[in-house]
């Protein structure tokens, strides 16, 4: 089995091949279906994003969760979201990303978030730091929640939960700006590089947080249940941040 330094050269490999695959494709996303159940769209672009990611990671004997393939729920596997931000990409905005990680059930190893537009590429691995194009990064110094930007995802999900509305009003009164880029791996990794102040989101599932999660931890952040509790890549919902907001984050989401 290889060592961490390689598991991370390889995903970093697949994470930069699916983001060659989405830059080819930009502004050409395909056939696009929609997913059962209000899951949103699946392009051919994601698919082919995903078949030249998952055709390196299966060089190892590690299995694979990926979102459109599905996969391994449990245990040590890849974690694979090869279009985060799908709804941006076939509109021709430039906010999304391919991330790869590797977790054991809910413990994350590593994780790889390639942005392809800006070819900025973030990557950890846990106890090793967080780096962006190979330099260290940092979460923010903001001290106060006041003073913060804050992210999340403003969409039909958000929207059609009255309660959710209410806690969106809530915090927004509480900072400085608030920002809903719609692609919460790349909003997270946007956090671990101190551009924004944290970021929070319901309904996740485990591709959409779990490279992000790690990213933030290792840049010096806290990443945990919106509730507050330590993050479970089985439960749906993530708030991140620097540490000197991110009580103050889950206080707000609480009230």
């Amino acid at each position: 089995m290889p060592d961490l330094s390689d598991l991370l050269n390889l995903a970093v490999e697949a994470a930069r091949a699916g983001g060659a695959v989405l830059r080819a494709r930009y502004g050409r996303p395909g056939r696009i279906t929609m997913k059962p159940h209000g899951a949103g769209p699946v392009s051919e672009a994601d698919l082919a994003s995903e078949a030249a990611i998952l055709a390196r990671l299966r060089t190892t004997p590690i299995p694979v969760l990926s979102e459109e393939a599905g996969g391994a729920g449990s245990g040590r596997r890849w974690i694979v979201d090869p279009l985060d931000g799908t709804g941006n990409f076939i509109r021709h905005l430039p906010w999304f990303g391919v991330g790869v990680a590797l977790a054991t059930d809910d413990a994350v190893e590593l994780g790889v978030v390639y942005v392809p537009i800006t070819d900025e590429l973030f990557a950890a691995a846990r106890g090793r730091g967080a780096t962006l194009n190979g330099g260290r990064i940092r979460v923010s110094e903001t001290g106060s929640l006041a003073q913060s930007c804050i992210v999340t995802s403003i969409d039909q999900g958000m929207c059609a939960v009255p309660a959710n509305i209410r806690r969106f009003a809530r915090v927004a009164a509480r900072v400085a700006e608030m920002v809903s880029p719609n692609a919460a791996l790349v909003d997270l990794a946007y956090v671990a590089a101190g551009r924004t102040d944290g970021f929070w989101e319901d309904g996740l599932a485990p591709w959409d947080m779990a490279a992000g999660s790690v990213l933030v931890e290792e840049a010096g952040g806290t990443a945990s249940q919106v509730d507050g509790t330590p993050l479970r890549l089985g439960r749906p919902g993530i708030a991140a941040a620097n540490r000197r907001i991110h009580a103050e984050l889950i206080a707000a989401l609480a009230d």
